[in-house]
């Protein structure tokens, strides 16, 4: 008898019963199944752990796979389970927080199936569901159009005497010939550097020459630039200086296919590239496959796919 329950210990643990992510259930709470798909989110818990959201694309279901931190820090690839990728993993139907899981005892039971750039999406099925892909890397195609370059109005280069530096002015308020610039110095994580903040009351982007507002340090292009940290978060003046709005942030193009008589367009943008000095061949029409991340941007109203690099392949 001790024989018989040894090997069904083991054939329980070997031979995992194959199950869709949609049909795992309350009943199977207590089995152990294999299942499989893209990774839709990864979120950290304690001791080094993960839970990671599966999503099935056939029917769009979704269940959440625990690891451990024993277990994520013996998959030699965990890097990569990012959102994306393709997995097939094996384990234990827990229910957790009145939610059901698949619970990982072994490193062994995960297996990355694809990666995240070889997750491709027809643009009908991004644009249907548009939700389900959010923060994930995904492969699209289709033909190029509306080539631009995209710029940020919202940021305005001041310079004198050689140096130069920006300004983050959400009004607008920029005006012709030399100005005089009275904001609040702050560091841009997203940009990774200084900029002045013109969104105060007594902030202003205003015809040279201006009255100093009570409480501005005036200071020089030369002083931000050389000694920031100094200035950081006080509210500064900057006296009689050039500028010019706008700041180039990278080319935004669409993407266009024709899905079951339909015709479909995906918004799409890579950061940092300039297409009117590196057009690299492209032109209107030109077929071609987009790696980036899929996500909405509020600024825009509209969804795209974006990327930090030259991700464009031509067909």
């Amino acid at each position: 008898m001790l024989g018989t329950l040894t090997l069904y210990a083991y054939a329980w643990t070997v031979n995992p019963s194959e199950v869709s992510i949609g049909r795992i259930g309350s009943d199977d709470v207590g089995s152990f199944v294999r299942t499989q798909g893209h990774v839709r989110r990864i979120v950290a818990v304690g001791g080094g752990g993960s839970q990671i959201e599966l999503v099935d694309y056939s029917d769009f279901a979704t269940i959440t796979v625990f690891l451990s931190g024993k277990v994520a820090r013996s998959i030699d690839f965990m890097g990569r389970i990012v959102p994306g990728c393709k997995l097939r993993v094996a384990g234990e139907v827990q229910e957790y927080g009145g939610e059901l899981e698949v619970s990982v005892s072994d490193a062994s039971m995960v297996k990355l199936l694809a990666g995240a750039q070889e997750n491709r999406l027809g643009l009908d099925t991004l644009a249907s569901n548009p939700q389900t892909f959010d923060g994930m890397e995904v492969l699209v195609g289709g033909g190029i159009g509306g080539m631009e370059s995209a710029i940020d109005w919202d940021k305005t280069l001041i310079h004198s005497g050689g140096d130069s530096f920006w300004v983050e002015d959400p009004e607008r308020s920029g005006t012709s010939g030399n100005a005089d610039v009275f904001g609040r110095l702050l560091y841009n994580e997203g940009r990774g550097r200084f900029e002045i903040k013109v969104a105060g009351e007594n902030d202003a982007i205003a015809p040279h020459p201006s009255v100093v507002p009570d409480s501005y340090s005036i200071v020089t292009i030369q002083e931000l630039v050389s000694t920031p940290n100094e200035w950081d978060g006080r509210h500064v003046a900057v006296l009689d200086v050039e500028t010019l709005a706008g700041e180039a942030i990278g080319t935004s193009f669409a993407l266009d296919d024709a899905v079951d008589g339909e015709r479909y367009y995906i918004s799409c943008m890579i950061f940092g590239w300039d297409w009117l000095t590196d057009k690299r061949g492209m032109a209107e029409g030109t077929a071609a496959e987009f790696v980036g991340i899929w996500g909405y941007y509020s600024r825009e109203a509209q969804w795209q796919v974006t990327s930090d690099e030259f991700t464009l392949r031509f067909l």
